[in-house]
């Protein structure tokens, strides 16, 4: 073969070398870098979901006890005009005129709650933390949750306190002794109704407190607020699905059905006959477990 010839196929084994090279590692480069994006592009969706759900459970806690602020506001009011009747003609007032009212002030208190699902994943997932990729935030997201146990706590020994009021003067009204006569006569409840008014003002304030907090929360993420109230408004919806949400008390009878019993027809039998003086039927089968 000519000098030339050689030369000419040499060059072109080592091109064709070259060129399967260069076509592998931008094979490898595309497919391990496409790979490392899109692994980058689900941890950043991630941690903005996982920031989202944190910070709606925050902000329905504010919603929450603003809410309540305004059922207790009425409380306020009613009991203020309670306290200012004269002691002295409380039995003047008929039991019907005031009946709707006391029930009122008796059940609008309710425990301050929140759900805890988003707050335990957050609290309790390293992974988590280190996807989120920002200690202030993760920092002041705990403070929040805080803050947010600290109040449902605080509020609910108030609760208990109240209702352990109520049903102490309770139990220790007289026959025929009007109720509303006998809480309004009683210091410890007249205090409570006085606390109603503090405990609006308290209620406003956490409710402002966290919010304030959870914006912070907003600015460390980088994650606009709209986005996180039309996020909270969308969990908060009420999901329609053509069907009556059903209640415990449809499925309750008013007597047993006899027909409830018909597994045990044998025994029921039996003892029938001995309850009649009759010789028995047959003899209860003996009940066993099942494996």
């Amino acid at each position: 073969m000519p000098r030339s010839a050689r030369s000419w196929a040499y060059g072109s084994t080592w091109r064709e070398l070259f060129l399967t090279i260069v076509g592998t590692t931008i094979s490898i480069v595309l497919t391990f870098g496409t790979a490392g994006l899109l692994d980058r592009c689900q941890r950043i969706e991630d941690r903005k979901m996982s920031a989202m759900m944190v910070m709606s459970n925050i902000e329905n806690f504010s919603r929450t006890a603003e809410e309540m602020s305004q059922r207790i506001a009425r409380c306020d009011s009613i009991g203020t005009w309670m306290l200012s009747l004269p002691k002295d003609s409380l039995d003047l007032i008929p039991p019907e005129e005031v009946q709707n009212l006391l029930l009122e002030v008796m059940t609008l208190v309710d425990p301050l709650t929140h759900d805890k699902t988003a707050e335990n994943i957050f609290s309790n997932s390293i992974e988590t933390w280190k996807n989120m990729g920002n200690f202030q935030f993760i920092d002041n997201v705990g403070k929040c949750f805080s803050e947010m146990n600290a109040n449902e706590a605080n509020w609910n020994q108030w609760v208990n306190e109240y209702e352990a009021t109520i049903s102490d003067v309770v139990s220790q009204m007289k026959p025929g002794e009007h109720s509303f006569t006998k809480l309004l006569n009683d210091n410890v409840f007249r205090q409570k109704l006085v606390d109603f008014h503090v405990r609006k003002a308290w209620l406003e304030y956490i409710a402002a407190n966290i919010r304030y907090l959870n914006r912070k929360n907003m600015k460390l993420i980088g994650i606009n607020e709209d986005e996180v109230m039309a996020f909270t408004d969308e969990r908060s919806r009420d999901i329609q699905i053509g069907m009556k949400e059903p209640k415990q008390a449809d499925f309750r009878t008013d007597t047993i059905s006899f027909d409830s019993l018909t597994t045990l027809r044998p025994v029921i039998q039996h003892f029938d006959s001995i309850m009649h003086g009759k010789k028995p039927l047959q003899k209860p089968k003996e009940i066993v477990p099942a494996k």
